[in-house]
Formats: C-alpha cells, structure tokens, sequence
C-alpha cells in the first residue's frame, strides 16, 4: 500500500525538483538584469501540459530555461547558468536537514516514517546528483542530448569575450 502513496510522491517532488532547479535559473538571470519574460520546460518524453509559459513533462530529468533575451554580459551568463546547480545544493541541504530532523522524531516502523524517511532521502540524492550532473562541465548524451551542462556553460560564458564586456574594460 505505501507504494501507492511513495511512488506518486517522490515522481511528482521530483518534477518539482527540477522546476525549482529551472526557476534557480531564471532567479540568477533576474538578479543579474535579465528581463521578466522567459520560458521553463520541466522534465523530458511526452509533454503531460503547458501552463502560461509552463512546459511539464513525464519523465522528470531534464529541463530548460529559455529567456527572451539572450544574457549578454558573462556576469549575467554566469549568474543565469549558476542559479540552477545552486538551488538543487540548497534543496539537498534542506532534505539532508529535514532527514535528520525527522529521523529523530518520528517512531521507527510507524506508517509515517516508511513513507517520510524513504522520500527525504531519496530527495536529497536526487538533488545532490542534479547538482553534480549539471554542474559538471560535460555534453549530455542521453536525457538531454546534444545539450551543455550549466558546468560547461559557465566555462564558455568565462573564455568567451563579447562586445558588451569589451566595451565595459
């Protein structure tokens, strides 16, 4: 019966992961002046629904942030390539928080603690792993194939020199 229960929750707080992951995008292409119009697809297979600018799909792994305007200075390219690696770090310290906060307080073989511990843990492994995968400078080949790691993405916004850096030296 727990499956029921787990199954559903940890695909769905795992789609929202990545949501979150993308929005970590979204949140560095702000800070750093990027305009207010951009685009998130969550996840990667069969579209599930789009919802004003919205994209989910079923298989949470993968996604994409996609703004109107490109970022056009590196600051702004890495601020926007690092917000998603850094908030999947901070909702692995938060389940790693949570795991240990709960652990001590729920009684062990209680209904709660088989559906609670399993899915915090898994959710901080599942964020963790997010983290490493896109902050790790590297081509994907499976999920998101042909795409750039955000790791890469940096590495390029820093080597490359464009005309609005230029005329800021």
């Amino acid at each position: 019966m727990d499956y029921f229960v787990i199954v559903p929750l940890v695909w769905l707080l795992c789609l929202l992961s990545v949501l979150f992951h993308e929005l970590g995008h979204a949140l560095g292409y702000r800070i750093s002046g990027g305009k207010a119009e951009w685009k998130v697809g969550v996840g990667s297979g069969p579209r599930l629904f789009s919802v004003s600018g919205f994209t989910f799909r079923l298989i949470p792994a993968g996604g994409c942030f996609v703004p109107e305007e490109e970022a056009k200075t590196k600051k702004e390219k890495i601020m926007m390539y690092a917000g998603g690696p850094f908030i999947s770090l901070l909702q692995a310290v938060l389940y790693w928080i949570l795991y240990f906060c709960i652990s001590g307080r729920i009684q062990p073989g209680s209904s709660l603690s088989e559906i609670l511990l399993p899915v915090t843990s898994f959710l901080l492994y599942f964020n963790f792993f997010q983290f490493l995968f896109t902050v790790i400078p590297m081509r994907y080949r499976v999920v998101c194939r042909g795409f750039e790691s955000d790791g890469l993405q940096i590495i390029h916004a820093l080597k490359h020199k464009n005309s609005q850096d230029e005329a800021a030296e």
